[in-house]
């Protein structure tokens, strides 16, 4: 099973990638395939989901978020 890496305050490093359009989307989704995260923002939970409206989230641990992902999250 996969587990986030949680830090201080509840907080999980998060690859955060635009998807306004097709070519942002499978540009991210390529490196996330090739194993190429770039883990630079420090969040919480709710920040997470507010971003996962508009951006593809990878969490460290988890990979690429999901909704299955995310309720998991949100339910600790």
């Amino acid at each position: 099973m996969r587990e986030a890496k949680v830090y201080e305050n509840s907080q999980y490093k998060c690859d955060v990638r635009g998807a306004e359009n097709l070519d942002q989307i499978y540009d991210a989704r390529r490196e996330w395939v090739n194993g190429i995260y770039h883990y630079d923002q420090l969040l919480n939970k709710s920040q997470i989901a507010e971003l996962l409206k508009d951006h593809l989230v990878a969490v460290e641990g988890l990979e690429e978020i999901n909704e299955e992902d995310l309720t998991n999250l949100l339910k600790d």
